[in-house]
Order: C-alpha cells, then structure tokens, then sequence
C-alpha cells in the first residue's frame, strides 16, 4: 500500500475521532472535570493527525507499507458507528461508553505501527506520541468509574496499565483472574493528575 494513502486514512480517522470528541465537550463543558477530559481527548486526536500529516509530507512518495486496509475497515466501521450514535447522545454515560469504544479500538497502535515502518523518515519524538498516554487514560477511567457504570467501567478497564498489559498477551476480552477488579483501576495512580 502506498504510504501516502495509508497515512491519508489515518489522518482522516483521527480527525473524525478528534471531531466527536468536540462535540462531547460542547455538550459536557458545563460539568466540572468533564469538560477537560473531552478537551484534552480532543486535543490529542487532533495532535496525532497534525504529526501524521508532517510524517506524510516527509514520507517518499513513493514509498510502501503494507496493506492496513484490512485492520481500517472495522475501525472505519466503528468510528462511523460511533458518529451516528454521537448525534443522539444525551447522556454523559452513552458518550462515556462511545469514548471508551474508541479508546479500546486499535487506531492509535495502527498509527503508532504505521509510523515505525516508515521510521527511517520521521523523527523520533514524532513515533513517541502514539503511545498510550497515562494520565489522559486514567482521567477517562476515573470520569467513567464516576458517572459511567458497571458495564462501561469493565470495558474502560481494558485501557489500564494492567488491561493493557493483559491485551497484548491475548487476553483482553476477559477479566484476568486474581488481579484487581475493575473498580479498583487508578487507584494508586489517583494522585497524578490534578482534576
């Protein structure tokens, strides 16, 4: 797959994703500590498509990665999905439930392994900004815990350290045995962020 093409496809995803995130804070602005969790959301979507775009105008044009179209679909589904429901979200807890479903889908690791393969051409600090970053994650986590409910904070678990961990061993789609539950997500973490 051309690298152009396949960069032009995520940039557009991050938009879209960055978009919804707009509106929940148009939405949520008035609630307190809410409004910044959709802004800061926002804010990164928006930075991943800027750095796609330098990466883009730096990448040859000739250049090819291999075919992300199969892994695009299904997020291409989702975010569209996602869109649709957006429009009719009423609630804090329905736009929890969209984020957490965007959050868990595997656009930013796409990025991040996009922007390896054509690691050569881009800079590193540029590769870092696809990794998951922890306060943003652990904010939404502790805004789900609080106004989300059981079922939107057992699928938010997937986005802790501990989820995450346990979904790069083939296991996300079940709660490990033994370890914390999902109540118990952040909380020695709570301290570091300030809202």
């Amino acid at each position: 797959m051309n690298v152009q093409a396949a960069l032009d496809c995520l940039i557009d995803l991050e938009e879209r994703v960055g978009r919804l995130y707009v509106l929940f804070y148009r939405r949520f602005a008035d609630l307190p500590g809410v409004g910044e969790l959709w802004w800061e959301m926002a804010l990164e979507e928006h930075e991943h498509s800027g750095i796609l775009k330098m990466v883009k105008a730096l990448a040859d044009p000739a250049a090819r990665v291999p075919d992300i179209r199969p892994r695009l679909r299904p997020l291409q589904a989702l975010i569209g999905a996602c869109e649709r429901n957006a429009a009719g979200v009423a609630s804090l807890r329905d736009a929890l439930a969209v984020a957490v479903r965007l959050e868990r889908s595997e656009l930013d690791r796409l990025g991040r392994e996009t922007m390896r393969r054509i690691a050569r051409d881009v800079p590193a600090i540029p590769r870092s900004a696809f990794a998951p970053h922890e306060a943003h994650l652990d904010r939404l986590t502790r805004t789900v815990r609080k106004f989300g409910g059981e079922e939107i904070l057992r699928e938010a678990w997937a986005l802790s350290p501990e989820g995450r961990d346990r979904a790069g061993a083939g296991v996300a789609a079940r709660r490990p045995g033994g370890g914390r539950s999902p109540r118990g997500i952040g909380r020695a973490r709570r301290g570091t962020d300030s809202s």
